[in-house]
């Protein structure tokens, strides 16, 4: 029938379902056709009748073969479906901003991330390894394969309480609910605190998803300028009086895009118009953990009275783990769960299991560290080449993940973002981080995917002809 390639790196399972496949795809094996026997095909292919049997089964899961009781194996009646059209076909999103986060989540080989969210997959692959499942399977923690319990599962709440009580922050359990990351817990507190029409204060620039997220709650953006060491306080106070709004959403530490983080000078005082004018305070804490020092959170000194703090491992563990948490008042916790319950039932006992075995054998913490420091000898070497090739930036050089850099007012943003994108280059276009639609000769880079010579040589040749 067909001959297994022994010096393949492909399994002989994976041998056999392709064959089998590829045979009826071109009509060598005709619908209703039999297949040959469980041992016959293992003594052809010089298999064991266990590979064959394991072949047989994805085939039939595929329905590319059914099984016909005590007659063996045939090619199924119903034709094969044509391939499905490539998502990159599909007509392009209304909104830029949707279309950048598709992009990003691409996570392409073949494209220069620069405008990505996500570090580089070699770099999450340390985080995490085949062993922390086989330890989850084999060991004593919850069964990965039962139900989460709404709130989450109790000993990753447990600990991410204990992480909590390390930066000062005075958090228990029943303080904590787990979500799909940190996007999930946005979209969770702006169903559960927002109203249309409620005034709502963000950081300009901030981070895009959150302002669309917002804005299908239709709710009004009032946006805040973001300086170096925070919020512009100015702006801010005359906002709450003129507008009055329901809450302020903020990044304190590593800030998304400009990676800066706001002084504890800052902090107080964003906590003492919050508690002015009556409004909650979400912070937003996804890259907390790359901040380098002594740090000083908005819910360390508010003790999560007016703080809704947020947290996430996605970004560091990998992508693929949605694991993420709010940390807020009891009370509040409690009508979360019940709004948890109605969009997605419950969490993922797998995600949270293997997220509490990477915290608790202290792999994460190790990870953090090795991160932070990768990140800043290549974000000084990431900066320097951008500088080379024309973009500005601030003093202040920031931390994390990201850099955010000027483009010369003679260059034209949309143009070189569209161009960029034809040498399969992905950039990040300022504007989709202003609520105001500001910022327009701005480009946010990742630090991990930036310092690329086809990047720089392509900015540097695009600017010098601008």
């Amino acid at each position: 029938m067909f001959e297994l390639s022994r010096d393949s790196h492909q399994p002989l399972v994976d041998q056999i379902c392709e064959r089998v496949t590829q045979l009826v795809r071109h009509g060598q094996l005709p619908a209703g056709a039999r297949l040959p026997s469980i041992r016959k095909l293992a003594r052809q292919v010089g298999a064991s009748p266990f590979t064959v049997v394991d072949a047989y089964d994805r085939l039939v899961a595929r329905g590319v073969i059914e099984p016909r009781a005590g007659r063996g194996f045939f090619v199924t009646q119903r034709l094969l479906s044509a391939p499905l059209a490539a998502i990159e076909a599909l007509p392009e999103l209304g909104s830029d901003a949707l279309e950048l986060a598709r992009q990003c989540l691409q996570q392409r080989g073949d494209v220069i991330a620069a405008g990505s969210g996500f570090l580089p997959e070699s770099w999450l692959l340390e985080a995490g390894s085949a062993g922390v499942l086989t330890r989850l399977l084999r060991g004593r923690r919850t069964r990965p394969w039962l139900p989460c319990p709404a709130e989450g599962l109790g000993e990753l709440r447990e600990q991410i309480a204990a992480r909590l009580v390390q930066h000062g922050i005075a958090a228990a359990a029943a303080n904590i609910l787990t979500t799909y990351g940190a996007s999930h817990a946005f979209d969770l507190l702006a169903r559960m605190l927002l109203s249309p029409g409620d005034a709502v204060l963000v950081e300009d620039p901030g981070y895009f998803v959150l302002f669309e997220q917002l804005r299908a709650q239709h709710v009004r953006l009032i946006p805040v300028p973001r300086h170096a060491d925070g919020p512009d306080l100015a702006a801010l106070e005359a906002a709450a009086r003129a507008h009055r709004p329901r809450a302020f959403f903020m990044q304190t530490l590593v800030h998304n895009p400009t990676g800066s983080s706001a002084d504890p000078a800052h902090c107080h005082r964003i906590l003492s118009l919050a508690e002015q004018f009556g409004f909650a305070l979400v912070e937003d804490d996804v890259y907390g953990d790359l901040y380098t020092g002594s740090a000083v959170r908005l819910a360390q000194i508010d003790a999560l009275r007016h703080v809704i703090y947020v947290g996430s491992y996605t970004k560091l563990i990998g992508p693929a783990l949605r694991v993420g948490f709010i940390a807020a008042d009891a009370a509040l916790i409690a009508q979360l769960v019940q709004r948890k319950v109605l969009s997605v039932l419950s969490g993922s006992t797998l995600l949270e299991c293997y997220v509490s075995e990477v915290l608790d054998s202290g792999r994460y913490k190790r990870h953090v560290e090795q991160t932070r420091a990768r990140l800043a000898r290549l974000r000084r070497d990431t900066r320097a080449a951008l500088a080379s090739a024309g973009i500005e930036f601030e003093p202040a050089p920031g931390e994390g993940i990201f850099l955010w850099g000027r483009v010369p007012e003679s260059a034209p943003v949309a143009e070189l973002v569209r161009r960029a994108r034809d040498h399969s280059i992905l950039l990040a276009r300022g504007s989709l981080f202003s609520a105001a639609q500001g910022c327009g000769q701005w480009l946010r880079f990742n630090v991990a995917h930036s310092n690329s010579p086809p990047l720089v040589q392509f900015l540097r040749e695009s600017l010098r002809a601008a």
